[in-house]
């Protein structure tokens, strides 16, 4: 059985993307976050194009806000009312499915990212990950070790 080969974006990628749509909520993108056990939600406009990401800190520091001008309380109600493109980082990072694997991670480290979109002709195709980085190693120590 030869080793597994990882030199490019493609090869490790999650191509099964959570998404969302500009008009899904805060609200939204908490429970997806939750759901999912993820950190990063990428936000696709209605021709399905990549415009934003919705992360942790984003739900954090807009619960915090809401919190302190409207009470605990009110914080559900308030975050369902606001769509995600009022808040998103529009300024982004991606990749594409050629890059290669050291180029990326190198990437991930420098801007301190725990996912980046991998796009091709502006359409989003998957998400990279530090689980998949880490999904891959466990594959070569086991391979290393069977062999």
């Amino acid at each position: 059985m030869s080793a597994p080969t990882y030199a490019r974006v493609a090869d490790i990628m999650t191509r099964e993307v959570i998404t969302l749509g500009r008009h899904d909520t805060l609200c939204d993108a908490r429970r997806l976050m939750g759901e999912h056990q993820i950190r990063n939600v990428p936000v696709l406009d209605e021709n399905r194009r990549l415009v934003g990401l919705v992360n942790q800190k984003i739900i954090l520091r807009e619960a915090l806000r809401l919190t302190d001008a409207h009470g605990y309380e009110q914080l559900d109600d308030r975050m369902a009312e606001i769509p995600v493109f009022e808040v998103l980082d529009a300024d982004f990072k991606t990749l594409s499915g050629d890059t290669s694997l050291a180029d990326a991670g190198r990437l991930l480290l420098e801007h301190r990212q725990a996912s980046l979109p991998v796009v091709d002709h502006d359409a989003l195709v998957g998400i990279l990950s530090v689980v998949d980085y880490v999904r891959m190693a466990i594959d070569l120590l086991e391979d290393d070790q069977a062999g």
